[in-house]
């Protein structure tokens, strides 16, 4: 599958006065434009002001409500802190300076105080820290995910957004009451993004229930009336009321474009604000609008496509929401996930909506599928055993193996059979056995061939685990061997491969596990004759470095400018020294915004977006790699 690589650009921007030199009215931003994330000023005279200038990004500012300071997060420490700094750029100071990381801040009315989100105690919960002051106070106490607090104007509460078993609802924090939660949605709203009318009377968020559209919303806090403003079939977020009340301002999905846009509350108009190939996010105004609504800025960034060959760029996927994602970056796949074990818990009977979910974002992302799939129903393995057991009858297996093809028949470019077997905890805590795993892939290979010759079939990555510790962990070189004396030959069309590393992608070393590990899985594949098949590289990635204890990865980490070079590295090495290998899946996009992932959970930390769903610098370089 061809998929198109975009070369590096220049960003030519025009840089002027300090926006308090600049006349009224003045719109804030992020961008990463010029790098990888910067806080800009724009005039409606179309001046375009860098007030920032950091490599590691700077995202998220709001104006104080005297338009002299500017909030903002900022990763320039080596993690996410919330910043202050004067309305022209300058005096730039780290307020909350904790190794956790604090993002999404907003002003008390008054000024004198930052509401933000917090990972200081495992997850994300709502602080608030006075702007003299270096000690930050906990306001929410809970296993939830809160999200983007927004303090009201007469300073009695906060709005906020917490996800709860999966649905994102909005609440009042009353600062009077004990710090009460109130939910503000009916029961089959979802809501995210809360803002305050200027008055304080309404509330705008985002919101969406079943179906294809995600909406703009103003609730009438006295009177509980729901109006819906606004609707799009692609993604929207970061909202924010002008201070007349008359406008709101959020960032919009345009021709796979982050731009500014503007929503008059007057009559229904939206007008787009920017429009440039980058990332342009959290628009915030001072002033009225003015001249404003018909103003549109571009760069003159150009994408100049090149292909130099057919490959498929795949990235892991936590959040199908943000599936359309992948076409900014410029890939081309989505690896899913299928659990026979929750599929089909009666013999018989199926319970397709997860991988019924998977093929409808991707499908309309316009990504081509590989499904993993994994898990054993309890009534089809052995008893006492877990789910990742395999199956006790291979004829189980084979027969959910042709209802899974025959659904997906055209639709699923790819099968990878299982996870990691050569681990026991994958294996049902049994020792890992390549002999048994090669029986498993040829019931597997012939049931999808059966009924979709053209769908692909991958073995399972192995864990990259060097000489392994039996009878726990068999290293993955010994058990792709035992694959192959097993009689694996012939029932799979690409080897899988997991690469992690904490070395860059160009080092090796025979005394470490580093990136060129898959070139020694690829001389077995040469010793067995089996060179006409590929390999696909279903998980690769970097950690960044995290103050947590991560158990057995806890030495292991990069900075986020290091994950960024390492990842286009490895990208170009596939590319010019590895032309058997034809698919390389990111691992991850988007984990660190999974509710369901503590700030201590690995995997959140080889996400390219921050927990903020900002893009981390591995993110921008991609998507101009």
């Amino acid at each position: 599958m061809a998929v198109s690589r975009f070369l590096p650009f220049v960003i030519l921007l025009l840089l002027v006065s300090s926006c308090s030199n600049s006349p009224s009215p003045v719109l804030l931003f992020a961008s990463d434009r010029a790098g990888n994330g910067d806080i800009f000023a724009l005039d409606a005279r179309g001046n375009l002001s860098n007030l920032t200038n950091t490599p590691n990004g700077d995202w998220a500012p709001k104006w104080s409500p005297d338009g002299k300071q500017i909030v903002f997060t900022s990763h320039r420490d080596g993690q996410s802190d919330v910043w202050l700094m004067d309305a022209g750029g300058g005096n730039p100071r780290n307020l909350s300076q904790n190794p956790a990381w604090d993002y999404s801040p907003s002003w008390s009315p008054d000024g004198t105080q930052i509401v933000f989100i917090s990972e200081r105690d495992g997850d994300a919960e709502v602080f608030i820290q006075a702007t003299d002051s270096p000690t930050a106070t906990q306001l929410t106490f809970n296993e939830h995910q809160d999200k983007l607090p927004n303090w009201s104007p007469d300073g009695d509460k906060i709005a906020l957004a917490s996800i709860i078993n999966g649905r994102e609802q909005i609440y009042s924090l009353d600062l009077k009451a004990q710090n009460a939660l109130s939910p503000l949605l009916p029961p089959d709203l979802n809501g995210a993004n809360p803002v305050w009318s200027p008055g304080g009377k309404e509330i705008a968020f985002i919101g969406w229930q079943n179906s294809a559209t995600i909406d703009i919303y103003t609730l009438n806090l006295q009177t509980q009336k729901l109006s819906k403003r606004y609707s799009d079939t692609a993604w929207i977020g970061s909202l924010n009321w002008s201070a007349d009340g008359q406008w709101l301002f959020f960032t919009g999905r345009k021709n796979r474009n982050h731009d500014l846009m503007a929503l008059n509350l007057e009559n229904g108009e939206v007008r787009q604000l920017t429009r440039s190939p980058a990332w342009d996010d959290f628009p915030a105004l001072k002033g009225k609008m003015g001249e404003f609504a018909s103003s549109e800025h571009s760069s003159i960034r150009k994408f100049a496509p090149s292909q130099i060959r057919p490959f498929i760029y795949g990235v892991n996927l936590a959040d199908l929401a943000n599936a359309y994602l992948i076409q900014d970056i410029g890939f081309s796949a989505i690896k899913g996930y299928v659990n026979w074990a929750t599929i089909e818990t009666t013999p018989g009977a199926y319970r397709w909506t997860d991988p019924d979910n998977v093929l409808r974002a991707a499908e309309g992302a316009g990504a081509a599928v590989l499904l993993r799939v994994h898990g054993t129903p309890q009534w089809a393995r052995p008893p006492d055993s877990s789910q990742s057991s395999p199956p006790a009858n291979q004829e189980d297996f084979a027969r959910f193996m042709r209802q899974l093809a025959r659904r997906y028949r055209g639709r699923v470019t790819a099968y990878e059979i299982w996870n990691e077997p050569n681990l026991n905890y994958e294996w049902g805590y049994r020792s890992p056995d390549p002999a048994e795993y090669a029986a498993l892939l040829k019931t597997a290979y012939q049931a999808i061939k059966a009924e979709d010759p053209a769908a692909l079939v991958v073995s399972a990555g192995p864990a990259p685990t060097g000489e392994g510790k039996p009878p726990e962990v068999l290293g993955d070189l010994d058990f792709i061997e035992g694959m192959y004396q097993a009689g694996a030959k012939g029932y799979f069309d690409a080897l899988g491969s997991h690469l992690y590393s904490n070395f860059p992608p160009d080092f090796d070393s025979p005394a470490e596990i580093t990136f060129a590990r898959v070139a020694k899985q690829r001389q077995i594949m040469l010793k067995y004759e089996d060179a006409d098949t590929s390999v696909w590289i279903t998980e690769m990635g970097w950690s960044l470095k995290t103050h947590w204890d991560l158990g057995e990865y806890h030495n292991q980490g990069l900075s986020e400018l290091e994950q960024a070079q390492y990842l286009q590295r490895a990208y170009q090495k596939i590319q010019t020294d590895w032309p058997w290998v034809e698919a390389a899946f990111l691992f991850n996009l988007d984990f660190s915004l999974a509710p369901w992932y503590k700030a201590n959970q690995q995997m959140r930390w080889y996400a390219i977006l921050n927990p903020d769903r900002t893009p981390r610098p591995a993110y921008v370089t991609l998507r101009k790699y």
